[in-house]
C-alpha cells in the first residue's frame, strides 16, 4: 500500500491549521514550532482516527466504529500486532504518512523495568494512548508546501483527501479572547522546604553508592476553565520548540513544547538527543553569552551530560548493530525563549531482527529524565515524588505504518483533565548539587509555561 498525496503550495497559516484540525474529533498536532540545527522540518496535523488504543497497567482496549474490544498484555506488544495489520510502503519524501499518534506516560516505564508502585495515582492517566490515523496533513517548513496524505484504510483515499481538503478550506474562526481562566493560586505537590529536603535525600543515596544521578521533579496545579487549543497556540508561540505537540484524547489534553527528542527512526537509522544542563536566557546579549559560557564551562553539567550519553549509548546498543553506536555531538548548546540547554546526539544502526517497539522498550523512559543507573533512579523517584508523573517525561509523537517514528520527551508540558491544569518541572541531582540552585532550575524551566498562562488569565476573569 502506498500513500496518495495532494500538494498545496499556498496553505493556511500554522495557527489556522491548528484551529481547523483542533475543532475536529480527537485531533493531534505534532508541531515543529522551532527549527533548530536542521531539526523540525515538518509539522503534522490530523483528526478523526479510525481506531483508538488506550489503557494502563496491562489492561487495554481498542475503540472503533465496530465497537470496543478489551485486550490484556504488554501495551507495546499489542500495538505491534495492531499496526502490523496496516503496513505501508512510504514512497514520499515525508517522514510520516500515517500511523499511530499519541503518548506513552512515564508510568508505562513500570511495565518495562518493573519498579514498585508507590506514588499516588491522582489523575488516572493512561499508560499508552494512540489514535490510528490514515489521513493526515504534513507541512514542510522549508518549502512551505502542505501535503494532504491518505492511505485508504478506513475509506477510499480520494474520499479521505476530500475530507482533509474540506477541513483546511473551512472558515478560520479564532476562539474567544480569554482561552483560560485560572482559579486560585498554583498548588505544588512539594513545598519549597520539602523539595530542598528531598534533594538532600537523593544526595544521601548518591553518597551510599546507590545511584550517580536522579532527576527529581515537582508539579504545579490549578483549577481552570477555557480553550485548550488557544492555550496551546499561546504556548507554542511564546516558547517555540522542535518537538511541540497537542494531543486530545477526549478526556485529557496534552500540550507540549518540548525541546528534547527520545528517539527518531528513519529506515534503520536511529537517533536520540538527550539534554543535560540548563541556564536562563540573559536580559541582553552580553548576559546571554555569559550564561552560555557558564553552562559550557560547568564541570557538573558536563559530567551529568556525559553520564546520560553513556546510558543512552548502552540503551541503543541493546537494539543496534554491533559497533554502530556513535556520539555525533557532545556539549552542544541550544537556545530557546527562556533557557539555554546543553545537548548531545547519539546515532546507531538498528539491528535487522529489531523494530521500533524494541527501540522504545530499550530507551524508555529517557535516561535524561530518570538518572543513572536508570532502574535504581526510577525506584528512588517512585519513593520520593509524591504523585505519578503521567505524561510528563513520557513521550509524545508518531509511530508510522511504515515503521518510522519520532517521539519527544514530554518536558515543558501541560496536562488538562477534569478541570485541572498541571505542569511539572525537574532537575538532575548529583552529589555536588546545591539544593537551592536545583529548586531555582525547576522554576526557570517552568517560567515560559507559567508566564504564558498568567498572561492569558489577565485577558479573562481570575478568581
Amino acid at each position: 500500500m502506498f500513500p496518495k498525496v495532494i500538494e498545496l503550495a499556498s496553505p493556511p497559516s500554522v495557527d489556522c491549521l491548528i484551529e481547523q484540525f483542533g475543532s475536529r474529533r480527537l485531533p493531534f498536532v505534532l508541531d515543529s514550532s522551532l527549527s533548530n540545527d536542521g531539526l523540525g522540518q515538518f509539522s503534522f496535523f490530523g483528526a478523526d482516527p479510525f481506531l483508538v488504543f488506550t489503557g494502563k497497567d496491562g489492561q487495554y482496549e481498542t475503540q472503533s466504529p465496530d465497537g470496543t474490544e478489551s485486550l490484556v498484555g504488554d501495551g507495546l506488544a499489542i500495538m505491534r500486532d495492531l499496526m502490523s495489520q496496516h503496513k505501508i510502503d512510504n514512497n514520499q519524501p515525508i517522514p510520516f504518512c500515517g500511523g499511530a499518534v499519541g503518548f506513552l506516560s512515564y508510568d508505562y516505564g513500570r511495565q518495562i523495568e518493573r519498579v514498585p508502585q508507590l506514588a499516588e495515582d491522582d489523575r488516572d492517566v493512561p499508560d499508552l494512548h494512540f489514535g490510528f490515523y490514515d489521513g493526515i496533513a504534513a507541512l514542510n517548513h522549508e518549502t512551505g508546501i502542505l501535503s494532504l496524505i491518505a492511505l485508504g484504510i478506513r475509506a477510499d483515499p480520494d474520499l479521505v483527501l476530500a475530507e482533509l481538503k474540506a477541513i483546511i478550506e473551512s472558515p478560520f474562526k479564532k476562539s474567544g479572547e480569554a482561552p483560560i481562566q485560572r482559579h486560585g493560586e498554583w498548588q505544588w505537590n512539594m513545598s519549597h522546604e520539602t523539595f530542598l529536603n528531598t534533594v538532600e535525600r537523593v544526595r544521601s543515596y548518591i553518597a551510599s553508592g546507590d545511584v550517580y544521578q536522579v532527576n527529581l521533579s515537582q508539579r504545579a496545579r490549578c483549577s481552570y476553565e477555557g480553550n485548550a487549543i488557544q492555550l496551546y497556540q499561546a504556548l507554542r508561540n511564546g516558547n517555540p520548540a522542535p518537538y511541540s505537540a497537542y494531543i486530545d484524547t477526549g478526556e485529557l489534553a496534552i500540550l507540549s513544547t518540548s525541546p528534547e527528542q527520545l528517539i527518531r527512526k528513519q529506515g534503520r537509522q536511529l537517533e536520540t538527543r538527550p539534554i543535560k544542563g540548563t541556564r536562563p536566557r540573559g536580559a541582553n546579549t552580553e548576559e546571554d553569552q555569559r550564561n552560555a559560557n557558564a553552562l559550557l564551562c560547568s564541570e557538573k553539567d558536563r559530567a551529568e551530560l556525559l553520564m546520560i550519553v553513556d546510558l543512552e549509548r548502552n540503551d541503543l546498543g541493546r537494539v543496534a548493530e554491533i559497533g554502530s553506536v556513535k556520539v555525533d555531538q557532545l556539549y552542544h548548546l541550544e537556545h530557546y525563549a527562556r533557557v539555554i540547554h546543553q545537548t548531545a546526539q547519539v546515532k546507531a544502526q538498528l539491528a535487522e531482527d529489531r523494530d521500533i517497539f524494541d527501540c522504545i522498550k530499550a530507551l524508555f523512559p529517557g535516561g535524561s529524565i530518570t538518572g543513572a543507573p536508570k532502574i535504581r533512579a526510577m525506584e528512588i523517584i517512585e519513593e520520593l515524588e509524591p504523585t505519578r508523573r503521567g505524561a510528563y517525561t513520557g513521550s509524545v509523537g508518531y509511530i508510522g505504518f511504515d515503521g518510522n517514528a519520532e517521539l519527544n520527551i514530554a518536558i515543558r508540558s501541560l496536562h488538562l483533565k477534569d478541570g485541572f491544569l498541571d505542569y511539572q518541572v525537574g532537575s538532575g541531582i548529583v552529589w555536588d548539587s546545591d539544593p537551592e540552585s536545583e529548586y531555582q532550575e525547576t522554576l526557570d524551566k517552568g517560567r515560559a509555561i507559567r508566564e504564558t498562562i498568567d498572561k492569558l488569565c489577565q485577558l479573562g476573569t481570575m478568581t
